[in-house]
């Protein structure tokens, strides 16, 4: 059974040992829980107990709403009660008058009260209603009421004033409930995003070649390094028909999971249209009107796709708006292969020109991406072109695999404490020496 209410000659010492009892309760149950719902319920239910109320709620605002919509609600009834429902209407009209009068509403029949003509003829079994706004630092942050299911109870100045204390009360530590639940919700949110994208990262390194490629005399052999978990720049080498080498390089526009997702699809798109009965720039073009009919607008991707013949050094390619990979000769000269045409995905009907050479013992190509001539070093410098040609002819005689780690070694040393701000993808190809 419901506690009575407090009579005039008990209020003062009963009113102050209910405080207290709360106040110790409160500090222990917020001591006891790192969420806000429990601390809600225990406030409802205990304020319902203190003033023998059928249901007690709690009613929180978004602390960036203009109107009273409450964001929670909670209710608990009494043993024995059937619980109450709060129709939208009365719930705007009670926050609303609590928003505008800053003070408690006390009635013995909310359906009937004057001050809230619009409710009459409403269905409701919340019928007396003691409610007192939650402050902090002089700022409504919600509602707190106690309800009976029927009319006529009259709340006595006593019922005001304990609910008002345990408002007063309460309302910081629901702050902070609600703050520290957020922050515990954003941090578990943060984790959960940091094992999606470890995921994701480890997925998009399967889908690069892990493992150089040797096809005859020649070695293919690449790395990827993300500037985040999950980037954009991805590389292919394959065999094709056994007769050929196939070699990719793509960066895609913009960075993170999407541009990852994209680059998945070119990938596929690589090898299911790059086989052995087309020409290049045909194969090139089937790729360009996938992507072009998939990509989000303004997504573009820049590729290089190259096939070598294996038996006489002959290398066909096409450039899609991508950085011109570095063709180091034997004797030191460098060329670049620039032969191509518009980066994927701009326009659906792109055309794409065949350029060819023939690489010899000795010539090595380099494949890379922006990554790597646009590293910024501490004073904001970029390592640029020339400098790049610099470290690709220390270092192009060199196996493939020893390159790329002395190349990445360079980039580190110039871009010192600063830190990489763009996916870097290299990929080197040379035939091997005689054994």
């Amino acid at each position: 059974m419901s506690p009575e209410p407090l009579t005039a000659d008990e209020q003062d010492p009963q009113r102050l040992r209910a405080v207290l009892r709360f106040l110790a309760e409160l500090g222990e149950v917020v001591a006891s829980n790192t969420e806000l719902q429990p601390i809600l319920d225990w406030i409802v239910l205990r304020t319902t107990s203190m003033l023998g109320a059928d249901e007690g709620s709690i009613r929180l605002l978004e602390p960036d709403a203009d109107s009273p919509r409450g964001r929670t609600l909670v209710r608990k009834q009494s043993h024995g009660s059937v619980s109450g429902s709060w129709p939208p209407a009365l719930a705007l009209s009670v926050t609303g008058y609590l928003l505008h009068r800053a003070d408690h509403l006390a009635t013995p029949d909310i359906l009937d009260d004057g001050r809230f003509a619009g409710l009459r003829g409403t269905e409701a079994r919340v019928r007396a209603v003691l409610a007192v706004p939650l402050r902090v630092e002089n700022h409504v942050t919600g509602v707190l009421a106690v309800t009976q299911a029927r009319p006529g109870r009259q709340w006595t100045t006593s019922d005001i004033q304990l609910l008002s204390i345990v408002a007063g009360y309460s309302a910081g530590v629901i702050e902070q409930a609600r703050l520290r639940a957020g922050s515990v919700e954003k941090q578990r949110l943060a984790e959960r995003i940091e094992r999606e994208l470890s995921l994701a990262r480890e997925i998009q390194m399967n889908l690069v070649p892990s493992r150089p490629l040797a096809f005859g005399r020649w070695e293919a052999f690449g790395r990827v390094v993300p500037a985040h978990q999950v980037g954009g720049d991805a590389f292919d080498y394959f065999v094709i028909e056994q007769r050929r080498l196939g070699l990719a390089i793509a960066d895609v526009s913009g960075k993170g999971v999407p541009a990852a997702l994209l680059m998945s699809n070119v990938q596929a798109s690589l090898r299911a249209f790059c086989d052995g009965g087309h020409p290049i720039p045909e194969k090139v073009r089937h790729v360009n009107q996938s992507v072009a009919r998939t990509a989000a607008p303004g997504k573009f991707i820049t590729l290089f796709y190259a096939e070598l013949d294996p038996t006489c050094g002959r290398l066909t390619y096409t450039n899609a708006g991508h950085n011109y990979p570095l063709l180091h000769r034997g004797d030191g000269a460098v060329e670049e292969l620039t032969e191509g045409g518009l980066p994927l995905g701009l326009f659906e009907g792109s055309d794409y020109a065949e350029g060819e050479t023939v690489m010899r013992p000795g010539d090595t190509l380099l494949l890379y991406s922006d990554g790597v001539s646009e590293a910024l070093d501490a004073r904001g410098e970029e390592l640029g072109e020339p400098r790049l040609r610099e470290l690709w002819a220390r270092h192009a005689a060199l196996p493939p695999g020893d390159c790329i780690r002395a190349m990445l070694a360079e980039v580190e040393a110039f871009r010192g404490a600063e830190p990489q701000s763009d996916d870097i993808t290299l990929v080197v190809l040379a035939a091997r020496p005689p054994a």
